[in-house]
C-alpha cells in the first residue's frame, strides 16, 4: 500500500552503533533510553530491531504501555499475556496456553497469577532459563513503563519496583536477558534509579531532537525520506520550519502532513504555509494558558522562561532563583516541575539533572505566554 507521506528515519548512526555494541555484550545492565517527547525514541527502537535482531537467535518482545490502560495488577497480567491456541487440541479449557511473548503459561497458571497465588517473577525466570537452554537470546523492550506506577502486589509490594529488581537479577546477576526501557519522563527514570538502587546497574542512551544539518537534509529530500511528492519546500520555508520546530521529528512530520492539503503545482503557497505555522504557535501558547490558571503557575512559567533565556538547559536552582519568595517551597517546586515533565511542557535529563523546554514550538509558546501576562 502506498501512502502520500511516510514516517522518516533520519541518520541516528551513532545511536544505532551504540545499540549494536550494547546488544552484542552479555547482559549485565538495564538500558534506559531517554529524551524529550517526539525525539524519535520508539522509531529508533523499531528500526534497530528490524535491522539487527530479526533472526532466530533473538526473542524480541516490544511492549508499548502508552497504548494500554493499566490501573491494577490484573491489568498488568492481561496486558502482557495473550491467548495462544496454536497448540490446543481437544478440550481448549484444559490445553490452551497464555503467551507472554517471551513466557508461556497454562490457563491454570494464569489463574494463579491473577489471584496472586503465584509469583510472576519466579515463573518468568523459569521461562527465561528454558529459552537459554534452547539457545535463544530474549530481549525485553518496554516503552513508557511509568504506566505501571501505583500498582501493587498483595496491596503491599509495588509492582514497578519488583519488576525492576527482577530485571536487575535477570541482567546483571543471571545474564539471562537484555532489558531496554524507553521513556520521555526523565523524572520517572531518576526516581526508579534512586528508589531501586539501579544507579550501578544501568546504562543510559539519550535520543534528542535532530540537529540542524539532519533536519535540513530531510526537508530538502521530502520525496526520498517521507515519500512526499505533492510539494517541495522553498529554502525560506525550510528555515521557518526549523525556526518553529527545531529538530522535533513528530512535530515536523505532522506539519508536513497538514500543509499537504494546500499544495498547488508542486509547492505550498506562502500565505497558507504561514497560517499553518501561526496556528501551531497559538496552540502552544494556549497550552500554557490552560495550565497556568493560578498566579503560582503563571509565576512558575515566567521563571522557566527566564531560565530558558539564559540557557536552553537549566537547573532547578535557576528556576527557583527566578521565583518570588513564598510561591513554592522546595518540595512543592520539585513536585510541580515533575508534573510539568509528565505533562510534556519540559523535559528532564536524569544524567545531567537539567531541564529543557519540550521543543522549539513549546519555547515559542512559553515566551508568548510570558509576554501576554507581562512577565
Amino acid at each position: 500500500m502506498k501512502y502520500s507521506k511516510e514516517p522518516a528515519f533520519i541518520n541516528r548512526s551513532q545511536e544505532m552503533v551504540f545499540l549494536k555494541n550494547w546488544i552484542d555484550e552479555r547482559p549485565e545492565n538495564i538500558l534506559f533510553i531517554y529524551g524529550p517527547k517526539s525525539s524519535g525514541k520508539t522509531t529508533l527502537l523499531y528500526r534497530f530491531i528490524e535491522e539487527n535482531l530479526s533472526n532466530a537467535a533473538y526473542d524480541i518482545k516490544h511492549f508499548n504501555l502508552r497504548e494500554i490502560f493499566l490501573e491494577q495488577y490484573k491489568d498488568f497480567i492481561r496486558a502482557f499475556f495473550e491467548i495462544d491456541y496454536s497448540k490446543a487440541k481437544g478440550d481448549l479449557k484444559e490445553k490452551r496456553e497464555y503467551d507472554l511473548k517471551v513466557f508461556k503459561l497454562t490457563v491454570e497458571a494464569l489463574k494463579g497469577l491473577e489471584a496472586q497465588e503465584l509469583d510472576p517473577f519466579v515463573i518468568m525466570k523459569k521461562e527465561l532459563l528454558k529459552l537459554e537452554a534452547k539457545g535463544r537470546r530474549p530481549v525485553i523492550v518496554i516503552d513508557e513503563l511509568q504506566a505501571l506506577e501505583g500498582i501493587y502486589l498483595n496491596g503491599q509490594r509495588e509492582l514497578l519496583k519488583e519488576l525492576f529488581n527482577f530485571f536487575v537479577a535477570m541482567s546483571k546477576e543471571s545474564h539471562l536477558c537484555h532489558v531496554i526501557i524507553a521513556s520521555s519522563d526523565g523524572y520517572f527514570i531518576e526516581r526508579i534509579c534512586n528508589d531501586s538502587k539501579l544507579n550501578k546497574t544501568s546504562t543510559f542512551l539519550e535520543v534528542n531532537y535532530l540537529n540542524k544539518d539532519d533536519t535540513y537534509y530531510w526537508l530538502n529530500n521530502l520525496e526520498k525520506e517521507s515519500a512526499i511528492k505533492k510539494y517541495t519546500l522553498t529554502p525560506a520555508q525550510i528555515d521557518r520550519v526549523w525556526e518553529t520546530f527545531g529538530g522535533s521529528c513528530w512535530e515536523i512530520s505532522r506539519f508536513l502532513g497538514e500543509i499537504m492539503m494546500y499544495a498547488e503545482g508542486g509547492a505550498v503557497p506562502e500565505a497558507a504555509f504561514e497560517e499553518a505555522l501561526r496556528k501551531v504557535v497559538i496552540q502552544m501558547r494556549s497550552l500554557h494558558v490552560d495550565y497556568a490558571y493560578t498566579k503560582k503557575r503563571q509565576a512558575l512559567f515566567a521563571a522557566i522562561n527566564a531560565a530558558m533565556q539564559t540557557s536552553p538547559c537549566f537547573t532547578y536552582a535557576a528556576v527557583s532563583a527566578s521565583l518570588s519568595e513564598g510561591f513554592y517551597d522546595e518540595e512543592a517546586l520539585h513536585d510541580e516541575l515533575g508534573n510539568l515533565v509528565s505533562q510534556n511542557f519540559i523535559a528532564y535529563n536524569p544524567v545531567t539533572a537539567e531541564y529543557a523546554v519540550q521543543g522549539r514550538s513549546m519555547e515559542i509558546g512559553l515566551t508568548m505566554f510570558a509576554e501576554m501576562i507581562g512577565r
